[in-house]
């Protein structure tokens, strides 16, 4: 009996330490988020599966990550995740749901916000909904440590308005030719038009990091000569069965098959997020994100628009 109270008091004293370390590192944090928006040029190159696992593999870093999920077809993140919305951002908007009501847990807890029909009805939302709707975020009950966001393909005013509101914008490209065209087209209207100048390069799918390279080389090359950018090599995933095998079993590759070489490539994604240096004013916050994405939701649609 005296054992068995000493590992309990054991237990006790080493719940405590983890509460309060953990209590520290969000008061340092001060509810700072990187918001990234994970964006492409056209369908069918891996970036819903690439943010996924980046997701997943910054989680099992300790991060508190959600997604904000703005597709509507089967190939969002919920959908290969095998999990069913019930609700979206948009009940929250029109104020039939309360926020934590429409989030869904995946896993390594990471949230994910279905917000397909909510986005787009952003632009329309008069000051009394933006208030509702800013709030909402920040009285979430956990921190957001990492914000992600799976834009829909290509320039539509929904995925530039949400490429706009976050710090950092990764553009997912694949060998294709296609795929590299349409993501230079991408990158060329968000600078044009909006003056963003600073993108991180995703090579997915890639037959090895030096066929990557050369992928990026000629990209970062042609925006150097015609556009005001500057492009960063991120990193690559190699073409990888496991990392196909994993979709179909609706499972990250992190999680399904740790060993894999696409599992290494995105932890070492996660571990460049990580090295990113996070917004130390409002904008680094997650209310700050919803404030910047409701302004340019408005801005990107009547200038798509005109």
């Amino acid at each position: 009996m005296p054992m068995r109270r000493a590992s309990r008091k054991g237990a006790c004293v080493a719940e405590f330490m983890h509460d309060q370390a953990e209590g520290l590192r969000r008061m340092l944090a001060g509810g700072r988020v990187r918001a990234v928006t994970v964006a492409g040029g056209r369908a069918g190159i891996g970036k819903t599966s690439v943010l996924i696992n980046l997701a997943v593999a910054l989680a099992r870093r300790g991060k508190y990550v959600m997604i904000i999920d703005e597709r509507a077809d089967a190939g969002n993140v919920a959908g290969k995740l095998g999990l069913a919305p019930r609700y979206d951002l948009i009940d929250v908007i029109s104020r039939k749901k309360q926020l934590e009501e429409v989030i869904l847990h995946g896993p390594q807890g990471i949230a994910i916000m279905p917000a397909a029909k909510g986005v787009k009805a952003l632009s329309g939302m008069d000051s009394a909904g933006q208030e509702w709707l800013v709030q909402a975020f920040s009285g979430l009950s956990q921190p957001v440590d990492v914000l992600l966001v799976d834009a829909g393909s290509g320039s539509g005013a929904s995925a530039l308005s949400m490429s706009l509101a976050s710090q950092e914008v990764v553009v997912v490209v694949s060998s294709q030719p296609a795929s590299i065209t349409e993501a230079y087209a991408l990158i060329k209207v968000m600078n044009q038009e909006f003056a963003r100048r600073q993108f991180r390069i995703v090579v997915n799918k890639s037959g090895s990091e030096a066929e990557a390279r050369a992928i990026y080389d000629n990209m970062a090359q042609a925006a150097g000569r015609f556009l005001d950018v500057s492009l960063e090599f991120m990193g690559h995933i190699p073409l990888d069965e496991k990392l196909r095998q994993a979709v179909r079993l609706c499972r990250p590759v992190v999680d399904a098959f740790p060993a894999a070489d696409s599992s290494r490539s995105f932890r070492q994604l996660a571990e460049v997020v990580e090295q990113w240096p996070c917004s130390r004013d409002d904008g680094g916050r997650l209310e700050g994100f919803m404030q910047r994405l409701i302004q340019n939701s408005r801005m990107a649609a009547q200038d798509l628009h005109f």
